[in-house]
């Protein structure tokens, strides 16, 4: 007998066999049992999740010899003939190559008669979004009121190309896609029946391939198994689907955990090498870093894997923080968006791993301005000379800071832009913002910026800011830089030039007056 794949092998027979769809199938139950049948379903869902297999069996529970009935017999002439798709009275129509009005003329002039030898003449139209809009039109009235031996049952994977009118006519159910654990198991059940031993890990891979898809999760499977035979090992089926192994991963967040960005850089070498795709290694460590961040949510359950793996996400999940894991997860997505368009895919990827290491020392917010105000109340005691009662922050960070600490001036211009971007591009011009014990200071060179931080509003924002930093009502002082005079300022550069220089060198003088070149202004 020639081979059948095990997606038409197992393809469900009555409403028992569905998977993943409870609520639809009852409520189609109830509706025979009730004799509340519609004259219009609408099946709509992502693919592979049965969709054309309940409508199907619906076909058949209402035009069993048996019936109107829940449980097909699967025995009589109209079962068989249905499941072959052989019956002259339940007509599968392909919306996808039968797109036009004609073909909906022909459809309306054959439901006008009886069926031949059934109750009902069903038509089953499969994408039926792929329909033209004349077609559409034609469909309407019969759609409204088709005559009372006529069913239709649509289907698409696009529901929303579907038009209202078509939608309003029709009892609408929306498959859903399975649960991974509803796939495992029925994996579980076919291997068993085909005789195949296959370890769990390896079940595990395709059903994360599947994407929520029965069918896809069956064809899978019978492609593993024409490649291994019988005996079946996760390696085997991660190598047959393109996975990164999971050590790769693993190794991946170890380095990030200690923000070794030699090793990251190492790592991407051994993906490239061996040979993997560079976007699926990305889609794959995402998805570690969803399974780390739920792991710390206490969310066990929502994680595919089995014990061992999941107590190894937890110790794992210790070492980062929620924050983290986070920002890990909006950079890879943008990495991952990027890595499609670039030119040079290994190096943009070598670039966003050695930023996710740096990411890691950005402090929260909060946490620094607690350590503001700790500072700020010991300084005095730290102080030694005692005529020198304030302490003063310098205004940048200087070399000798580790990476990620902040000044009191970081810290209140980025203050001052949370609250008002205008006040924040004046204060941009300030050449030193120190702070005392009961006021800060803002001194700038410039008297425009000056003039417009002293108005009320921009003046308001500065001392608020202030009096949150500190931690008590304080005021800012805006303090005019004092210029130096210009003569001073010309002889100082002058002293600068190698020529000027050389000639005090030899006459060992000074500069005791600069004048204006012929045609320059004072």
């Amino acid at each position: 007998m020639k081979y059948q794949v095990i997606a038409r092998k197992f393809r469900p027979q009555v409403f028992e066999d569905v998977v993943g769809q409870k609520p639809i199938v009852q409520t189609l139950q109830n509706a025979i049992q009730m004799e509340r049948v519609g004259h219009a379903y609408l099946f709509s869902g992502p693919r592979g999740v049965g969709k054309t297999t309940t409508a199907r069996i619906l076909a058949k529970g209402l035009n069993c010899e048996e019936g109107p009935t829940i449980t097909p017999c699967n025995r009589c002439p109209s079962c068989e003939e249905i499941a072959s798709g052989k019956s002259i009275d339940v007509l599968e129509i392909d919306a996808a190559s039968n797109t036009g009005v004609d073909n909906i003329r022909e459809l309306r002039e054959s439901a006008k008669y009886a069926a031949a030898r059934s109750r009902y003449k069903i038509f089953i139209i499969d994408e039926v979004h792929m329909l033209s809009t004349s077609a559409f039109n034609a469909l309407l009235k019969i759609l409204e009121e088709p005559p009372s031996h006529v069913i239709f049952i649509m289907a698409t994977t696009e529901r929303h190309k579907v038009p209202a009118t078509i939608l309003s006519r029709c009892q609408q159910f929306i498959f859903r896609t399975i649960p991974a654990a509803e796939i495992h198991g029925h994996l579980r059940q076919i291997a068993d029946r085909e005789g195949v031993k296959i370890d769990d890990r390896a079940l595990g891979y395709i059903v994360k391939a599947a994407e929520g898809s029965m069918r896809d999760a069956q064809s899978l499977l019978d492609q593993i198994i024409s490649f291994s035979g019988q005996e079946v090992a996760g390696e085997d089926v991660r190598d047959v689907l393109g996975f990164i192994p999971s050590e790769i991963l693993d190794r991946t967040l170890d380095a990030l955990a200690e923000r070794d960005s030699k090793t990251l850089l190492g790592i991407v070498g051994i993906v490239v090498d061996q040979g993997f795709n560079l976007q699926q290694y990305v889609r794959e460590f995402i998805g570690k870093v969803r399974d780390l961040l739920v792991s710390r949510l206490d969310l066990q359950e929502k994680i595919l894997g089995d014990a061992d793996e999941k107590r190894a996400l937890a110790a794992r999940a210790g070492r980062f923080s929620e924050q983290d894991l986070i920002r890990f997860f909006d950079m890879l997505l943008r990495l991952e968006n990027e890595l499609r368009w670039t030119s040079q895919p290994r190096f943009h990827l070598e670039v966003g791993l050695v930023k996710l290491a740096k990411v890691g020392h950005v402090r929260d917010i909060e946490e620094v301005l607690r350590e503001i105000r700790g500072s700020g109340e010991q300084s005095p005691q730290r102080s030694a000379p005692a005529a020198k009662p304030e302490e003063r922050l310098p205004a940048a960070p200087v070399a000798a800071e580790p990476p990620g600490t902040f000044t009191f001036a970081d810290i209140f211009i980025r203050r001052v832009e949370d609250r008002s971007a205008t006040t924040a591009v004046h204060l941009q011009r300030a050449e030193r913002i120190e702070r005392g014990e009961n006021h800060v200071e803002v001194v700038i060179a410039n008297g425009t910026p000056l003039a417009m931080l002293q108005s009320k509003e921009h003046k308001a924002v500065l001392d608020a800011v202030a009096s949150e930093l500190i931690g008590k009502a304080v005021s800012v002082s805006l303090i005019m830089k004092e210029q130096q005079p210009k003569a001073e300022l010309a002889a100082g550069n002058a002293k600068d030039e190698p020529l000027v220089k050389r000639f005090l060198e030899v006459f060992r003088g000074d500069i005791a007056q600069i004048k204006p070149a012929k045609g320059e202004q004072q």
